[in-house]
C-alpha cells in the first residue's frame, strides 16, 4: 500500500512538473516573442558596428547576472529552501530569505563599482583586437554603454533572486512573464526616443537600466503577498546562509567557466569580420525561442520538483522525474533542431533582412543558426541533468563538466575559426555542448541512478522518425516560394505556411506513433480543464 502511494505521489509530481513548465514556457514564451521583435527593431534601425559594440557591453552585465543572479544563488538557495518549507518551518525561512538578500546586495554593490570603475581595461581586453580597434570610436562606445549598463546586473540579479523564491512557492507564471517588461522598456526607447540622444544607440544602454526597474518591480506585489519579502539581516553567523555558501562555491565555479564560454565567443568573433559578434548574437537569441519553450522553462519547474524527492529521500522517483523531463525536452527539442537546420535561411531572411541588415547579414546569421539549431538537443538536456545535480546539493560535478567542455571548446575554437570562420566558432560550442551533455549522463547513472535507456531509445526513435517528415514537409517552401514569387512579405507568409504545416505534421505523427509525451500531457491539460469547468 505504501509502495502505490510512493508511486502515485511520483506519477502525479511528474504531471505537475509538465503542466507548470506549460505555464512557464507560455510565460517565458511570451516575453522572448517581445525580444525576438526587439532584436528585429534593433537590427533594422542600428548598423552593425553599433550593434557589435551594445552587445559586447551588455555581455558584462550579463555575464554577472547568470553567474550570481539566475546561476550560483539560484541552484544553490533553492534547495535550503525547500528543505525550510518541507519542515514547515516558515519563520527559518524568510530569516534566510532576508539573510541572503542582504548577502547579494552587499556583493552586487561592490560588483557594480568595480565594474564601472574598471569598465575600460575590461572591454579592451575582451575585444581590443586588430579588427576590432580598427573601426573608429567603436571601442569607447562600447565602455561608455558598459558603464552605464553596469547597474543592470543588481537589478536583474534581485529579479532572479525573487524568481527563485516564488518559484519553490510553486508560483511560476508571474516570474516568467516579468521578462517582457524588459523587451518593452527596449522596444518603446529604440522606436520613440532613439533620435533624442547625442548618440543614438545609447537608448539601448538606458533602455537597459529602465527594463531592469520594470521587471523587478512586477515581483514586489508577490513577494509581499507571500510573506516573503526580504529584509535587511545580518547574514554572518547564519548556519543556512553558510550551507548556501558552501553549496555556491563550485558553483559559482562551473557557472563561471560555462560564462568564460561567452567571452571566449566574443573575443574569437572579435577577431573576425565586422558583424560577427551581432550574427552570433542574433541566431544565439533566436535559439532562446524555442529554448525558453521547454528547456529553460522544464529546468524552472525541475528544480523545485527534484529538490523535493531528493529531500523525502526518493531517489527512484528523482530519476523517474529527470528521464520524464529529457523525454519531454527532446519531444521538442529534436524537431527545433531539425526545422532550424532547413529553414535557418529562410528565418533569418524572413525575420531580419530589411533596414540596415544585409543580404550578407542574412547568409552568416543564418549558417550560424543553422550549426546552434544542432545544439538545442544537448542544451535542453544539460538543463535537466545539472539541476538534477543541483538539488542533490552537489555543484561542484556541473562545474567539473562544464571546466572540460570549455578546454574542448577553446582548442576546437582556434581551430574552426581559422577554418570556417564565425560558423566554426558556432560548431566549436555545439560540440562542446555535447561533451558536458555526456559527462552529466554518465555521472548521473554511475553515480545517481540507473536510467531507464530503452524507453528513452524508443522514445527518441519515434521523435527522430516525426521529426524525418517534418523535414519532408519543410521542403514545400521552394514551390511556395516560386508560386508566390520573390516578394518579401511573400517570402514570410510561405516561411508560415511552411512552418505551420512542417509542425503539424511532426505532432500528427507524434499522435500516429502513440507518443506518450503528447497523449500523456494532451489528457492531462483536458482533465484540468474539465475540472475547472465543473467548479465552475
Amino acid at each position: 500500500m505504501q509502495d502505490q502511494s510512493l508511486k502515485d505521489l511520483q506519477d502525479s509530481e511528474r504531471k505537475q512538473v509538465a503542466v507548470s513548465a506549460f505555464w512557464v514556457a507560455l510565460g517565458t514564451m511570451t516575453s522572448r516573442v517581445l525580444g525576438l521583435m526587439r532584436e528585429l527593431v534593433i537590427a533594422h534601425y542600428f548598423s552593425r558596428t553599433a550593434t557589435d559594440a551594445f552587445f559586447v557591453a551588455f555581455r558584462l552585465p550579463n555575464l554577472f547576472r547568470r553567474i550570481f543572479g539566475e546561476g550560483a544563488l539560484t541552484v544553490s538557495f533553492i534547495p535550503v529552501l525547500t528543505d525550510f518549507l518541507k519542515n514547515d518551518d516558515k519563520k527559518g525561512a524568510r530569516e534566510l530569505v532576508s539573510s541572503v538578500f542582504t548577502l547579494l546586495f552587499v556583493v552586487l554593490s561592490i560588483l557594480t563599482i568595480l565594474g564601472t570603475y574598471f569598465a575600460s581595461p575590461t572591454v579592451t581586453l575582451l575585444s581590443g583586437s586588430d579588427e576590432f580597434l580598427a573601426i573608429p570610436g567603436k571601442l569607447e562606445l562600447t565602455i561608455h554603454q558598459a558603464r552605464i549598463m553596469f547597474c543592470y546586473i543588481m537589478l536583474v540579479s534581485f529579479y532572479a533572486f525573487a524568481m527563485g523564491i516564488l518559484n519553490t512557492l510553486k508560483i511560476f507564471w508571474l516570474p516568467a512573464v516579468a521578462p517582457a517588461l524588459w523587451n518593452i522598456s527596449l522596444l518603446t526607447g529604440v522606436i520613440f526616443f532613439r533620435d533624442r540622444f547625442e548618440i543614438s544607440s545609447d537608448v539601448l544602454a538606458w533602455a537597459t537600466v529602465v527594463g531592469g526597474f520594470l521587471q523587478l518591480g512586477l515581483l514586489i506585489p508577490a513577494l509581499k503577498r507571500s510573506g516573503f519579502f526580504p529584509r535587511f539581516r545580518k547574514w554572518w553567523g547564519n548556519p543556512a546562509v553558510n550551507r548556501v555558501l558552501r553549496a555556491m562555491g563550485p558553483s559559482i565555479l562551473g557557472l563561471s567557466v560555462m560564462q568564460l564560454g561567452v567571452l571566449i565567443n566574443t573575443y574569437f568573433a572579435s577577431s573576425l569580420e565586422e558583424g560577427s559578434n551581432s550574427w552570433i548574437f542574433y541566431a544565439d537569441r533566436l535559439l532562446e525561442l524555442p529554448l525558453s519553450i521547454f528547456a529553460v522553462s522544464l529546468g524552472t519547474v525541475t528544480l523545485p520538483a527534484l529538490s523535493a524527492f531528493w529531500s523525502r529521500g526518493d531517489v527512484d522517483g528523482m530519476g523517474k522525474a529527470s528521464m520524464h523531463a529529457v523525454r519531454l525536452s527532446l519531444f521538442m527539442a529534436i524537431p527545433c533542431a531539425a526545422g532550424l537546420f532547413m529553414l535557418s535561411h529562410e528565418i533569418i531572411y524572413s525575420l531580419y533582412e530589411h533596414g540596415k541588415f544585409t543580404a550578407h547579414d542574412t547568409l552568416m546569421t543564418g549558417s550560424v543558426l543553422k550549426v546552434y539549431g544542432i545544439g538545442v538537443i544537448f542544451a535542453t538536456c544539460v538543463r535537466v541533468f545539472a539541476p538534477a545535480f543541483y538539488a542533490m546539493k552537489n555543484t561542484w560535478l556541473p562545474a567539473l563538466a562544464a571546466a572540460i567542455a570549455l578546454t574542448c571548446h577553446v582548442f576546437i575554437a582556434s581551430v574552426f575559426t581559422k577554418m570556417y570562420g564565425v560558423t566554426g566558432l558556432a560548431a566549436s560550442s555545439t560540440i562542446s555542448g555535447a561533451i558536458n551533455f555526456l559527462i552529466l549522463i554518465i555521472a548521473y547513472q554511475k553515480l545517481v541512478v540507473s536510467l531507464d535507456w530503452r524507453t528513452l531509445t524508443i522514445a527518441v526513435s519515434k521523435f527522430i522518425l516525426a521529426s524525418l517528415v517534418l523535414m519532408g514537409v519543410s521542403l514545400i517552401y521552394g514551390p511556395l516560394s516560386l508560386i508566390l514569387g520573390p516578394d518579401h512579405w511573400a517570402r514570410v507568409v510561405c516561411l508560415l505556411v511552411t512552418v505551420t504545416a512542417s509542425a503539424l505534421a511532426y505532432f500528427l505523427t507524434s499522435w500516429l506513433l502513440k507518443v506518450p509525451e503528447l497523449t500523456e500531457t494532451l489528457g492531462e491539460f483536458q482533465k484540468r480543464i474539465k475540472s475547472k469547468f465543473k467548479r465552475k
